[in-house]
């Protein structure tokens, strides 16, 4: 029972986690293609684009997350994690493209991939500023709860 308990509360911390960053970066993407629609005169989106923007989260998060890229839960960013922060942003520049997010317009194509980079990277320094104050939080809570065994 306890085995089966484990691997649910680990698919479920891994599901909840994935599901996070596919809001995020959906949220992320749907900011600069409401900006670039607003630079060219326009006050709506298309919801084809949006679903298009979706999908596109949905998928490339969860295969990041399937082949064990959580590039945000390293303490650094090495070869690989570099590596999955281009080709991922490369992946929503080029899906962009081809979905027709920004009228077929390659320098915003390509400033939207510069974009998606600095995106990984303000996503992986937010995580790692979250884990530092979980980590004093933690440190904290197992001092008081040392003093307070010894006390007793």
């Amino acid at each position: 029972m306890s085995k089966i308990r484990n691997f649910l509360e680990q698919y479920l911390t891994r599901k909840i986690g994935a599901e996070i960053k596919c809001c995020l970066t959906f949220l992320l993407i749907l900011c600069f293609y409401c900006v670039y629609r607003l630079v060219n005169g326009f006050t709506d989106a298309g919801i084809l684009h949006m679903f298009g923007m979706v999908w596109a989260a949905y998928i490339l998060e969860w295969v990041q997350v399937l082949i064990h890229c959580d590039f945000d839960e390293v303490d650094r960013l090495g070869l690989k994690e570099w590596l999955m922060i281009i080709c991922g942003s490369a992946v929503y520049a080029a899906t962009g493209h081809f979905l027709g997010w920004f009228d077929g317009n390659i320098p915003v194509v390509l400033g939207f991939g510069a974009y998606m980079i600095i995106c990984y990277l303000c996503t992986f320094w937010v995580y790692a500023i979250k884990r530092s104050i979980d980590a004093k939080m933690l440190n904290s809570d197992l001092k008081k709860f040392q003093e307070r065994e010894k006390s007793l």
